[in-house]
């Protein structure tokens, strides 16, 4: 494997910031705009709910109808995540709601629950949505605002059990930060749903001028689907770098090692992830398999840099005929995506050249 160095760079050029975040595939100028994992937030009030794509679909509406109808009477915007970009280990996308006002987003949460009734009523009982009198929804809070949430010994969420209703569970935090995830599941009537919300969203609410909140609000935690693809940091797909086989591999693998890795991402602060002097990453690469890094005509790295807005150079070593310098630069997570992208591109060429039995090593720090 190869060997490899990092450290900050002199400068990067460019912010990595995309166009507007769309619904149902398409851009919104009326929706955050975003970069990739995240949602530009303006607004001071923030709810971020799990939908299905069932659901998903019932709120965009035809040509986005009814998504345009909800943002105009609850006066908030309203952002999801592309189709197919869901949330880790469910097959829900990501909607962020942003308002000036706590009570405009209990509006939103009406609209939602009506829609949710709606689809139940019209296409009948499914796992995802529920059934009619019981249905089910899921929300995303910060680890700091569930402890509101549950009270002590447990004793506010028993009585908001009580008093509305619904079942209520929450999931284990992403993480040990006040800003890690944690899906609250809902399930009961429409009044019920709405009585929780209205208290979820109180707690959440009461955190929104802490250092953290902003983070946690504009962050879109996304998987692609079946993991098919991933999403480019211009936000477009990039098919084929995955082979069938692999993605098949990959779905029946762990995902501890991309949890972490996304855990210490939305747990970074801003002033890491956006420094203006971006970042340089080094490696050594056997000279027998630049060929293949490199890919006919250069396309290879062309491409990984125009999906991350890096700039990657191999270069020789002195001294060291047999192995080259790989080098990538820019924004922090543009250059950790070049070289997940590019060490992919290695291990391809490893595979296909016909003495890779014999290059194969540990990976050791440069």
């Amino acid at each position: 494997m190869p060997k490899g160095s990092v450290g900050a760079k002199g400068e990067a050029k460019g912010d990595g910031k995309v166009g507007t975040a769309g619904v149902g595939g398409g851009k919104d100028s009326s929706g955050p705009r975003r970069t990739p994992g995240t949602t530009n937030v303006s607004m001071p009030c923030v709810l971020k709910y799990l939908a299905p794509e069932s659901l998903a679909s019932a709120i965009i509406g035809k040509a986005g109808a009814v998504i345009a109808q909800i943002r105009t009477s609850c006066n908030a915007k309203i952002g999801l995540t592309e189709h197919g970009e869901v949330y880790p280990q469910t097959d829900c996308r990501i909607l962020t709601a942003q308002a000036n006002t706590e009570g405009a987003l209990n509006d939103v949460s009406k609209e939602i629950i009506s829609k949710l009734a709606e689809l139940v009523k019209t296409g009948g009982p499914t796992e995802a949505a529920g059934s009619e009198g019981d249905l089910k929804l899921k929300i995303l809070m910060p680890r700091a605002a569930v402890g509101g949430l549950i009270g002590k010994a447990g004793a506010s969420i028993k009585q908001l059990r009580q008093s509305s209703g619904a079942n209520i569970s929450i999931s284990d935090a992403s993480g040990t930060y006040p800003a890690a995830d944690q899906v609250v599941s809902l399930s009961g009537s429409a009044p019920a749903l709405t009585a929780v919300l209205t208290e979820v969203n109180r707690q959440i609410q009461m955190l929104n001028t802490e250092p953290w909140f902003s983070q946690w609000a504009s962050a879109t935690t996304m998987a692609s689907a079946g993991l098919a693809g991933y999403a480019g940091m211009s936000g477009a797909p990039m098919p084929g770098l995955l082979p069938p086989q692999a993605v098949a591999a990959l779905q029946g693998a762990s995902y501890s090692g991309i949890t972490t890795m996304t855990q210490v991402a939305q747990s970074l602060p801003p002033y890491v992830m956006e420094d203006s002097r971006g970042f340089a990453l080094s490696c050594v690469v056997p000279n027998h398999l630049v060929g293949g890094l490199i890919g006919r005509g250069g396309s290879g790295t062309k491409e990984v840099q125009m999906i991350t807005g890096t700039k990657i150079g191999i270069r020789e070593i002195p001294d060291d005929p047999e192995n080259r310098s790989l080098n990538i630069a820019g924004p922090l997570a543009n250059t950790c995506t070049a070289y997940m992208l590019m060490m992919k591109r290695y291990l391809d060429a490893e595979a296909q050249s016909t003495g890779s039995s014999s290059t194969k090593g540990s990976a050791a720090a440069r």
